[in-house]
């Protein structure tokens, strides 16, 4: 395991700055090899108790990029992770990196009027990002393999998937291999955030760990039962680890 690198309620997490994990990026793309990029977060940790598939695929994952919550448990923990970098986090400072490197990029995922208006969006923002392509998450199996094939011949630098958790997971690495593309990371609802259709959340939100109260608000049709249930579970997780820690041989019942 690096030396960086600590295991959170049984997921790996890395504990790298911003600046570290757009230079491990960097080297990804130099090597030309596949890579997957893990964002963890409480929901993601949730799923993979209870997916037993998930987890392996999410431990397949060359990086393992921490969301707030897991930053926050992990300290409780004493564990050494201090820096949030989440999906959309990551997303945004990569773009005009990309852009200055003249990395090439596809996006996948979410519906199509979204993704038009985000390719739209990053132009007008990042003039010389260099977009190879663009398709909706909407695949049928004739179209994933279309799609597969574009991404295969086009061989961008960086892919980014937004099916949802845990297809997006499931896609990239069962095609990971076959793309050959050097970064491929799963972004959730990144794409609305991009193309304006949602906001992101404030520096000062992030700060007081109450990001997924600020999405929650916004989209509270789709997301209140996942925070209803995976915040919570992730208190109680870390709670017991935490006990357990001083009683060690503590059996915890699955929940």
């Amino acid at each position: 395991m690096p030396a960086n690198r600590v295991e959170f309620l049984g997921c790996p997490v890395d504990n790298l700055s911003m600046k570290e994990v757009l230079a491990t990026l960097e080297r990804y793309i130099e090597t030309g090899e596949p890579h997957q990029i893990g964002v963890i977060n409480a929901n993601k940790l949730w799923q993979m108790e209870r997916d037993p598939r998930l987890a392996v695929a999410i431990r397949r994952s060359a990086l393992f990029i921490p969301e707030k919550a897991v930053v926050i448990g992990s300290r409780v923990l004493g564990l050494d992770v201090r820096h949030h970098i989440g999906g959309i986090m990551l997303l945004k400072q990569f773009l005009p990196l990309a852009e200055r490197k003249g990395y090439r990029i596809y996006f996948l995922g979410a519906k199509s009027s979204v993704l038009n208006t985000m390719v739209s969006n990053l132009r007008a923002i990042y003039p010389r990002l260099q977009i190879l392509g663009w398709h909706d998450g909407y695949l049928s199996a004739e179209a994933d393999l279309a799609v597969r094939q574009e991404i295969a011949k086009l061989r961008p630098d960086a892919l980014f998937v937004a099916l949802g958790s845990p297809k997006q997971e499931f896609w990239i690495g069962e095609h990971l291999s076959e793309l050959g593309v050097p970064v491929c990371m799963g972004v959730g609802g990144s794409f609305d955030v991009l193309a304006g259709i949602k906001r992101d959340a404030p520096d000062s939100v992030r700060a007081l760990a109450l990001e997924w109260v600020f999405r929650l608000v916004q989209d509270p049709g789709n997301l209140w039962r996942r925070y209803l249930i995976t915040m919570p579970w992730l208190l109680r997780k870390v709670v017991y680890e935490l006990i357990r820690k001083y009683r060690p041989g503590l059996q915890e019942g699955r929940a």
